[in-house]
């Protein structure tokens, strides 16, 4: 008869849990995607490795990003990326390079390429903010490193704005994804002007 309780009490404290966790059920997903056909003039030869982007912790998840004040961060509730924003830009730029038609191979860890170039990046905001305005912004900080002998070649800070028309999430992400596809073109044709 214990048996009985015992189950009975687990499959009452599983639904209870379920319950609790309604609040967090994601209604919608948002797909980052890259441009098709990303305008560049330069090509290369070369191939590269596009490794995941690091980011601090709050800006290292699914979970839709955005600044009602210069110091605070929030998330829209109940919607979120394909997958965590390190992941999602990772793939933008990789596709970005790809979408272009002049590189030669671009892959990421663990392809099995000989690399001769990495792309290092550290994104450092990849948001809305409503604070100062309804925008999408993504800023990230990149290294062209020489897989042969691990130099520097060039360092930038990438920062794309794109203005949205209000905070509804809806726009928000529309916002995010134009400002997610100019920073990775942005990255992908100074890549392309140095090697």
């Amino acid at each position: 008869m214990s048996k009985i309780v015992l189950i009975v009490s687990l499959i009452v404290a599983a639904a209870l849990a379920g319950c609790a966790g309604g609040g967090n059920k994601i209604e919608a997903i948002y797909e980052l995607t890259a441009l098709d056909t990303p305008p560049v003039s330069s090509g290369t030869s070369a191939q590269i490795l596009v490794p995941e982007p690091r980011a601090l912790q709050s800006l290292a998840s699914s979970k839709i990003a955005v600044k009602p004040t210069a110091m605070t961060v929030s998330y829209y509730p109940n919607v979120a990326l394909q997958d965590d924003a390190p992941k999602v830009f990772q793939r933008m730029l990789l596709d970005t390079f790809e979408n272009t038609g002049r590189v030669h191979a671009v892959g990421l860890p663990g392809q099995s390429l000989l690399i001769n170039y990495q792309v290092v990046s550290e994104i450092r905001a990849f948001q809305v903010e409503t604070f100062a305005g309804n925008r999408a912004r993504v800023v990230v900080a990149v290294k062209l490193l020489n897989d042969s002998n691990g130099r520097v070649l060039r360092t930038e800070v990438f920062e794309t704005v794109v203005p949205i028309g209000s905070d509804a999430v809806e726009t928000a992400a529309e916002g995010m994804n134009a400002a997610a596809q100019q920073a990775a073109l942005d990255i992908v044709t100074w890549t392309l002007a140095a090697i």
